[in-house]
């Protein structure tokens, strides 16, 4: 399962790729009744924010979004989607073998509310060394890369249910993620910003995407929440939000799952490398 070489040819190029059903069939149907659940399950704690905003605001989220986070802790099918074979394999061929989750969380943006934020980049231009790579990782490297020299940050969001221009979307300017300018510009309205397109599509679209692109999320002016399921990944031994860094429960139910997936989890490095 993976993407083709046109695919990230375009993600390396444009620094964002959408893959529509990404999720599909059973799988996306308990993805969504699973997203649901919590969400339903935290919605008092979320109302309670709304009188009385936490210190913590997971993304510096405005005062409306109803965010869970990690969400890794409340399902399997989370730590499922952390280590979903078809986005891994492209992070690893832009990133290298040694990625490491740095957050993850629900998102509920409701309907009928104001964007929280301008355009902006999550981080600063630049690429990863390497740094530590046993032989065998940069021989790996080497093999299965689809950019010159590993990035430092990726993101991936994956689709609960349908957005369109309506709801919200989150919306990026093509090419960006490659400009080394101090300040990214800014327009109000936020859809006066030249070239930027808006992410829309169905229920089961992932989007993988740089953190360094210029990017922000547009009002919600619909009658639905928008909906999604957001994954942050770096290299490992790189510092995780404190909300993720897994307990030790989390960390008790990974030893039944997969290497990599102990490794995502900033737990240890996978065998042999």
């Amino acid at each position: 399962m993976r993407l083709s070489d046109e695919q990230h040819a375009f993600l390396d190029t444009q620094g964002y790729l959408m893959v529509p059903d990404a999720l599909q069939g059973e799988l996306l149907a308990q993805v969504r009744e699973t997203f649901y659940r919590v969400e339903e399950e935290t919605r008092p704690a979320w109302k309670e924010s709304l009188d009385r905003p936490p210190e913590f605001k997971p993304y510096g989220l405005g005062p409306t979004a109803h965010v869970v986070e990690p969400i890794v802790t409340h399902a399997d099918i989370f730590l499922d989607l952390l280590e979903y074979p078809l986005t891994v394999s492209t992070l690893q061929a832009f990133l290298g073998p040694d990625i490491q989750m740095l957050d993850n969380a629900l998102h509920v943006k409701p309907a009928g509310t104001r964007t929280h934020t301008r355009w902006h980049r999550d981080a600063a231009v630049g690429v990863y060394s390497g740094h530590g790579w046993s032989a065998e990782e940069t021989r790996t490297w080497e093999r299965t890369k689809a950019c010159e020299r590993p990035c430092a940050k990726l993101k991936v969001f994956f689709f609960v249910d349908d957005i369109d221009a309506e709801t919200g979307p989150f919306s990026v300017v093509p090419g960006s993620h490659k400009l080394e300018v101090d300040r990214v510009p800014q327009y109000d309205p936020l859809t006066e910003m030249p070239g930027h397109v808006q992410m829309v599509g169905k229920a089961g679209t992932a989007l993988i995407w740089h953190a360094t692109i210029w990017h922000t999320a547009m009002d919600n002016r619909g009658a639905r929440n928008r909906r999604m399921i957001f994954y942050n990944y770096a290299h490992y031994g790189m510092k995780q939000y404190e909300p993720c860094v897994p307990t030790a429960e989390l960390a008790a139910r990974a030893r039944r799952r997969s290497p990599l997936c102990r490794q995502l989890l900033g737990l240890e490095r996978m065998s042999g490398t």
